[in-house]
């Protein structure tokens, strides 16, 4: 069970392999970054505590009630009016998740896993002045 978060020109496309795309019924999801509001970096405790369940019913996902569980997939939950998508692994209360706020999309937030997401973050503000591609694999 594993993803991938590949950040390149344009686009952050998360790419879902095994139980991951046979749960959510999809290969990848893809944000063009002309679709990011805004970026950030939060602590994954201050943001697990607003989920409440998966879109889809599969599984037990009450963020308050089973802190540090992976969690892929559409989630639905407190703050944000629509669907979230999340890719992250299971961790620790202070594991830092690059949050993208979206517009025009088929979800209102994406929350992933990277390996360096301040990096990423700042990458991808619309203030960037040089661009990197960065691929992660999270199992």
């Amino acid at each position: 069970m594993a993803f991938e978060v590949d950040v390149g020109e344009g686009a952050i496309v998360v790419e879902l392999n095994g139980w991951d795309r046979a749960m959510n019924w999809c290969r990848h999801v893809a944000i063009d970054l002309s679709q990011i509001r805004s970026v950030s970096v939060v602590e994954r405790a201050e943001l697990e505590r607003l989920i409440d369940h998966r879109a889809n019913g599969c599984g037990t996902h009450n963020g308050s009630k089973r802190p540090g569980r992976r969690r892929v997939g559409t989630m639905l939950g407190r703050s944000v009016a629509g669907k979230q998508f999340w890719a992250v692994t299971a961790g620790p209360k202070s594991d830092r998740l690059l949050v993208l706020d979206l517009a025009d999309h088929e979800f209102a937030r994406a929350v992933v896993a990277v390996d360096d997401a301040d990096a990423v973050a700042k990458a991808t503000s619309r203030d960037a002045t040089s661009w990197k591609p960065v691929r992660t694999t999270r199992s």
